[in-house]
């Protein structure tokens, strides 16, 4: 799958030959001009990385970077400050806050991309510490064994869950109903897949909009994705 790519900018114009550039790379991009539209999406469907406008309307680039670093779900996400502006004091600001890198418009195409593929780059190299598990706007923080859609909270049964992080470890592939009987097995003997069926049924209703990428693969398992 192409990395996506989510760029934060409030001039149109820039914002259009911005997308065509990093389209045209092999990317997959979705823009947007502010902040408060940026963040949903960053949560429905976690970018590779980020690429935002220091000087935005309502949210600045700067506190947009705040709120990224401050939660745990986007920590880890590469960011990439643009601005317009010379002053040693906006970068270092960026900086500060958690910006992996910056760059000042009006930039070179090939800078530019050189820029975005470095911070891929660093981001695939460097060791994982997050302790989430995401798919779309799945999200489960396998430390505190708490479930979200869309950044709400969902509650789960410990079935369901130890199901739902199954199912995340290989989205988009058929898990077995072998392994799936294992997850949920206590006492060494073999869960009915009755059982499993009713608690696959139960989180499918409580995954909401995703609930209908939960399906199942014949009498062999089911698929997330």
């Amino acid at each position: 799958m192409k990395q996506l790519v989510l760029f934060v900018e409030d001039d149109p114009d820039m914002r259009l030959t911005t997308r065509v550039l990093l389209t045209r790379a092999g990317y997959r991009v979705v823009d947007v001009d502010s902040a408060e539209e940026a963040l949903p999406l960053v949560y429905k469907e976690p970018p590779d990385v980020v690429v935002a406008d220091i000087r935005l309307p309502g949210i600045s680039g700067i506190k947009f970077c705040e709120i990224l670093r401050s939660d745990p779900r986007t920590r880890a996400v590469p960011l990439l400050l643009l601005t317009s502006l010379m002053k040693t004091q906006d970068k270092v600001e960026g900086l500060k806050t958690g910006a992996d890198d910056y760059i000042t418009k009006p930039f070179e195409p090939s800078e530019f991309l050189a820029r975005v593929e470095a911070l891929l780059r660093r981001a695939s190299s460097a060791p994982l510490t997050s302790v989430f598990l995401r798919w779309k706007g799945i999200a489960v923080d396998l430390e505190s064994r708490r479930a979200e859609v869309d950044g709400i909270p969902i509650p789960l049964r410990r079935h369901q869950l130890d199901l739902l992080v199954m199912l995340l470890k290989s989205p988009e592939k058929m898990v077995p109903r072998e392994r799936l009987s294992r997850s949920l097995n206590d006492d060494g003997q073999r869960v009915p897949d009755t059982a499993i069926d009713a608690e696959l049924q139960a989180l499918r209703e409580r995954l909401g909009p995703y609930g209908p990428f939960l399906q199942v693969q014949g009498t062999e398992g089911y698929s997330l994705g």
